[in-house]
């Protein structure tokens, strides 16, 4: 007596629970917006493609994942130390290839 009562308990605890809308769908549209990069970090990848040479790159018109490797490649000190040269070369050779991406047909976000 006391399952067949208490399955009757679950059933009509769960039903207002799944008539309520999920937050994840009440949020879909937000979503969408929240894919676009920040502008501040946009800002700032911009600014570090300028140091290094790339001013003829827009960085609103990159994809979000070109953003973020861009931003993640650009972190930290670019001058100074032992082998200059090379890390210098190095960054640039690898900026180039991560705007390259769009042109070599890489799916992007």
């Amino acid at each position: 007596m006391t399952r067949p009562l208490a399955l009757a308990l679950l059933a009509a605890l769960a039903a207002p629970i799944a008539a309520v809308p999920s937050p994840a769908r009440a949020q879909a549209p937000a979503a969408a917006e929240a894919r676009a990069p920040h502008p501040q970090l946009v800002r700032s990848v911009q600014h570090r493609l300028n140091r290094i040479g790339f001013r003829d790159v827009d960085a609103r018109t990159l994809s979000t994942r070109q953003i973020a490797a861009l931003h993640m490649r650009l972190q930290g000190p670019i001058f100074g130390g032992v082998g200059l040269d090379n890390r210098w070369i190095n960054l640039r050779s690898e900026v180039r290839r991560i705007l390259l991406w769009e042109a070599e047909g890489r799916r992007s976000y």
